[in-house]
């Protein structure tokens, strides 16, 4: 009898013990944190003033940054050309263009110099030279010099090496930088690609025998994909770079 009790008195304190753990087991939840991670996306890189080329680019004409506008994502450049004694620089009019921030960053990832943009002049800087000549012969040797270079210049066919940038959108204007050798002053510079109308640049600048600037308006239309660049010098000699200007298509073209 007395074994049936304690039997008894042991299993009621098992069962009470048990129902009392499933009530704490049944209490809610604690409430779910309302703690957001912030994510954060990294800022532009560049900053205005900067100068930035691709890894393949040229460092003159190179691309000055203006500035960074957060509402477009976008980064405001103009071309940008060293002076003579090789610093930066000046740049060869107020004409500005924009480039979205990821296709800068990922395109002129090598960053050469930093200048203050609003000092840089929009002119290149005068270079004055000096020539000692004798008085008896100098008209006689500045007329043979000047006949030696029209000589000279008639049979030039100049060579094209690079362009910067290497690439454009349809719909868009592009201001390049084109360097090379045998460059004369009125050429002519045009993209081409077979089957397709030829693009005359504008604007071109001439600013030595290896260096040359201008702006191609890409039409809507423009086909994609890569076209050569051709420049062609007055007399008519023409120096080409095959598939090396690509143009994206942007969207809307048929």
């Amino acid at each position: 009898m007395k074994h049936s009790i304690t039997i008894f008195i042991i299993l009621s304190i098992f069962l009470i013990t048990s129902v009392s753990m499933a009530g704490c087991s049944d209490s809610p939840d604690s409430p779910a944190s309302d703690t957001v991670v912030a994510t954060t996306t990294a800022g532009p890189l560049l900053s205005s003033g900067d100068i930035v080329r691709s890894a393949s680019g040229s460092e003159s004409p190179a691309w000055l940054v203006i500035s960074y506008d957060s509402a477009t994502d976008s980064y405001k450049r103009a071309l940008i050309y060293k002076n003579t004694d090789g610093s930066y620089g000046y740049r060869t009019s107020s004409a500005t263009e924009t480039m979205k921030r990821a296709g800068m960053e990922k395109v002129y990832t090598v960053k050469i110099a930093h200048v203050t943009a609003e000092s840089v002049p929009t002119a290149a800087p005068t270079t004055v030279t000096t020539v000692a000549t004798a008085a008896t012969t100098g008209a006689a040797a500045t007329t043979t010099a000047a006949a030696a270079t029209t000589t000279t210049a008639s049979t030039l066919k100049p060579a094209v090496k690079k362009i910067d940038p290497e690439e454009g959108e349809a719909g868009t204007s592009v201001s390049t930088g084109i360097t090379g050798g045998d460059f004369v002053s009125n050429l002519t510079v045009k993209l081409r690609r077979s089957g397709e109308t030829s693009i005359t640049a504008r604007d071109v600048t001439w600013y030595s025998a290896t260096s040359v600037g201008c702006v191609f308006d890409l039409p809507n239309t423009t086909k994609a994909g890569s076209w050569d660049i051709v420049i062609t010098n007055p007399n008519g000699q023409s120096g080409e770079l095959t598939n090396y200007f690509m143009v994206r298509g942007n969207g809307t073209a048929k």
